[in-house]
């Protein structure tokens, strides 16, 4: 026996000769060959499962094999099965094989696998498996052919293994599973088909087993109430509905069973993902599975949500309910009118409080009346567009007047149709007065702010803020108390109410002024001081105290003052506190502007009364101030001078140029004018001339540059004319 040739006859014969085993060394005896070697044989037909071993003790003993040939083995399989060697040639194939290829083992053992008969099979991928099959991989996939003129799929697995002479080889098994990828497919169309009926369909489609638990439901139950269908599946309807109803469900569901030609339940309450809770209507058919049998299934059927059916439904017979529950306690006005007629068919308390009129005397109008009764326009025009175009209207504002009494309301007209002969205009409204007034609040302390930018005399202060204050505050009575020399403060001018002629000094009113911050006493403050001691106002049962600062002292101070309890809020309280403070700030930039008057006025007047002509002459040459002297002396007044040119009106033509020049140097800085004196003629109104002394001074801006001149002249008796 050739060792290379793998050729394993003889040992195989000598075991079949020996069926109570033989050891190694009998082998090797028997055959003739080197123990090793026998050895070596050994483990490769015991690794092929042609003999088997059993140990006793040391030696080990082997046996022919009683397993099954392989061969025989593939037979006997369904599956298609090809033992591959490391060459990719084929060993052996099963009959099943060889029946799906129609060719006997002949043509299929000993040829390559991508060459022969199996080419069919073969392909990169296949040939790829193979590659790792026999690194020791197990490898699974599926394999897509066309055979006979038809599509096949074969499900593949190839596992690697040992030949019979030790060589490494793979097993590739294939199973035809064309006829179930068929099925599959078809069902899976089947099922898509239906998905998409059932999903088209606007109810809900369900399914209950015989135990009322829901097998299929539908994807618009999400649409409906939130749940996925996964979230439902298994569980029973009942389990999201109220305890009560859930029974009753339960109960009417079986009463049904002898329905076959189907149900519709009552409406039942069905609980939402989110908590809500809406009505469904649910109807269906049981399943029987044949009428021999009786056989009980369970339910197919549908639902709906007819939560806004019953909304409406329900909304028409609580409408009484909810005029009388509801819109009867709301704070605002509600007015019902019947379309038709004008009548007004429903009011609140609210309405009633508020108009001053009863239910009886209300209901006996027409809306029309009721609101020319009140002046309204606004909530009369918007009553005749509801009814024409049958669409709600916003009414932000309108004035009315209720006994007399100016009030301002919101409201929104809404159109309201319970059936097609009961339509109705529900009117609300809210009374915003208090808005309007502190509206216009607002812009009245606007209009302060704009006049007092433009004033420029603190009597101008006092009359706006006598005339402006009462409206923004809502105080009744203004006065302004001025500081007089005496150190004390008198009262200057008041509007309303009679105050006080002089704030007694060291008061605590007096104190309070002299500090110089805005104070406001309202109805609670004022109870805190005894009786008289702010009785800067008869009769006061508020007060707001405005000092005005100049200087980082009181010099005035603005009082207002109500006969009625005041609460300013905090944005009235502000309101009050930076409108003092802008008083003060603009009141002081006119006491200053005033000292400063004072001061020009107390200037000019001294030079009126000198002795000496005084003439101020812009570089440019326009006359800017003369003195009254002056202007007598040349025979004009003041206002005649002021403005016209010095050089064309006042000196003579026959001097003009040379003066001009002059005049040019000096303001260049050419000439020296300190202690220059010189004498030059002046023509007056008359068209005499006059001989005048002259002394010049330079007038200088803030950055040094010579703005004009300032020039001194005085009379020269005996002198004649001259330049």
């Amino acid at each position: 026996m050739s060792e290379s040739a793998g050729d394993f006859t003889d040992i195989l014969t000598l075991l079949k000769d020996n069926p109570r085993g033989m050891s190694v060394t009998e082998i090797a005896d028997a055959a003739h060959l080197n123990r090793n070697t026998i050895a070596r044989y050994m483990d490769n037909l015991l690794v092929s499962g042609q003999v088997e071993m059993r140990t006793f003790g040391k030696a080990k003993v082997f046996f022919i094999s009683k397993r099954v040939p392989v061969s025989a083995m593939l037979n006997l399989s369904s599956e298609m099965v090809l033992l591959i060697d490391e060459n990719l040639k084929i060993i052996q194939a099963n009959e099943a094989l060889l029946s799906f290829l129609s060719v006997d083992a002949e043509g299929v053992v000993g040829s390559l696998v991508y060459s022969g008969p199996c080419n069919l099979l073969c392909s990169d991928m296949l040939a790829d498996h193979i590659r790792r099959a026999l690194r020791g991989d197990t490898v699974r996939g599926e394999l897509r052919v066309f055979h006979e003129g038809r599509e096949c799929y074969l499900d593949q697995k190839i596992y690697p293994m040992v030949l019979a002479d030790g060589r490494p080889g793979v097993t590739v098994v294939l199973d035809d599973v064309t006829d179930h990828k068929n099925a599959e497919a078809a069902l899976e169309r089947s099922e898509a088909m239906f998905r998409r009926l059932v999903e088209t369909v606007r109810d809900c489609i369900w399914s209950l087993d015989e135990d009322s638990l829901i097998r299929y439901i539908s994807p618009q139950i999400t649409e409906i109430c939130g749940y996925a269908p996964e979230e439902l599946i298994g569980r029973s309807f009942t389990e999201f509905m109220p305890p009560g109803a859930g029974s009753r469900f339960s109960w009417e569901l079986s009463a049904e069973l002898s329905k076959e030609t189907g149900f519709t339940l009552l409406e039942f309450p069905f609980i939402c993902k989110d908590g809500s809770r809406i009505y469904c209507e649910f109807s269906g058919t049981p399943v029987i599975l044949d009428k021999e049998s009786g056989m009980f299934l369970g339910y197919n059927g549908a639902l709906r949500d007819v939560t806004d059916r019953r909304n409406a439904e329900q909304n028409v017979k609580r409408w009484k309910l909810f005029l009388d529950g509801v819109m009867h306690n709301i704070p605002g006005i509600i007015i019902v009118t019947d379309t038709k007629t004008n009548k007004i068919v429903y009011t609140n308390r609210g309405a009633e409080q508020y108009l001053g009129i009863n239910r009886a005397e209300l209901r006996s109008l027409s809306i029309p009346k009721l609101l020319s009764r009140l002046g309204s326009t606004h909530l009369a025009d918007a009553h005749d567009k509801v009814k024409a175009f049958a669409k709600p209207v916003n009414v932000p504002e309108d004035r009315i007047v209720v006994n007399g009494d100016v009030r301002y309301v919101s409201a929104r007209v809404l159109p309201m149709v319970l059936s097609a002969d009961r339509e109705y205009l529900l009117t609300m409204a809210t009374d915003i007065s208090d808005e309007v007034a502190d509206r216009n609040r607002q812009l009245q302390t606007r209009e302060l702010a704009f006049v007092l930018e433009g004033v420029t005399t603190t009597q101008e202060i006092w009359n706006s803020a006598l005339e402006m204050l009462p409206k923004i505050s809502g105080f009744t009575a203004v006065a302004v108390y001025q500081r007089s020399i005496f150190d004390d403060y008198i009262l200057f001018m008041s509007k309303n109410g009679r105050f006080a002629p002089a704030i007694p000094l060291d008061s605590i009113v007096d104190r309070i002024i002299r500090k110089g911050e805005p104070v406001i006493f309202d109805a609670y403050r004022m109870e805190l001081f005894p009786e008289g001691t702010l009785s800067t106002m008869d009769g006061a049962a508020s007060l707001v105290l405005m000092p005005v600062v100049h200087e980082s002292r009181t010099v005035a101070c603005i009082v207002l003052g109500s006969t009625a309890p005041q609460s300013p809020d905090t944005v009235l309280r502000g309101i009050l506190m930076s409108t003092s403070f802008q008083i003060s700030t603009v009141a002081s930039r006119c006491l200053l502007q005033e000292k400063l008057q004072r001061e020009r006025d107390r200037t000019q007047s001294y030079l009126n009364i000198a002795g000496v002509m005084l003439v101020v002459v812009r570089r440019d040459g326009v006359i800017e101030m003369i003195n009254r002297y002056g202007a007598k002396i040349l025979g004009y007044s003041e206002a005649e001078l002021i403005g016209r040119n010095w050089f064309e009106d006042v000196v003579p033509a026959h001097a003009r140029e040379a003066r001009l020049q002059a005049f040019e140097q000096l303001i260049s800085g050419m000439v020296d004018v300190e202690d220059h004196v010189y004498s030059g003629t002046v023509l007056c109104s008359d068209g005499t001339e006059k001989s005048i002394r002259w002394r010049n001074s330079l007038l200088r801006e803030e950055c040094g540059t010579v703005a004009g001149v300032v020039s001194s002249g005085e009379i020269i008796p005996d002198e004649g004319a001259g330049q």
